[in-house]
């Protein structure tokens, strides 16, 4: 498992690196208080050289928990959740981010083992308001509206 992570590490270092390269050259807006074009590029191409580093130190040092066996294959759970992923998709264009956002939330809520219904609802709404409302008013983005608005 450590040389699958060297490897992996190493692969997405350099992929993060020349994204991160490749953003250098997008323009600037030079409006004041605003998010260029490039803030978002540079953002994930951060997170990703982040995380590749993590991942790429993680197989340099060996890290191995006790009696570590070899990972699983992709549950049914997982293949569900990619299911509803791929719905979530196709409907976003037509329901609109928040309208969209709740049953998705709440399925993979429930997927994944919370059994507290009042929890799954509360996050499920909380979730994606709060993005939208991130996005929209704290990074002036606009999210998918919907047909119907």
């Amino acid at each position: 498992m450590a040389r699958r992570n060297i490897i992996a590490g190493c692969v997405l270092l350099i992929c993060s690196l020349a994204y991160g390269f490749l953003t250098i050259q997008l323009p600037d807006r030079g409006l004041p208080n605003t998010p260029g074009p490039a803030f978002f590029p540079w953002l994930i191409a951060g997170g990703l050289t982040l995380l590749s580093a993590t991942l790429l130190v993680k197989g340099l040092r060996g890290v191995h928990g006790p009696g570590q066996a070899a990972p699983s294959p992709v549950s049914s759970r997982g293949w569900l959740a990619l299911g509803v992923f791929a719905v979530y998709l196709l409907l976003l264009p037509t329901l609109g981010f928040v309208t969209a956002s709740i049953p998705f939330f709440a399925v993979l809520t429930l997927l994944y083992g919370q059994q507290n219904r009042l929890l799954v609802v509360l996050t499920a709404v909380a979730v994606p308001v709060l993005l939208f409302v991130v996005f929209r008013y704290g990074f002036q983005m606009l999210l998918p509206r919907g047909v119907w608005l």
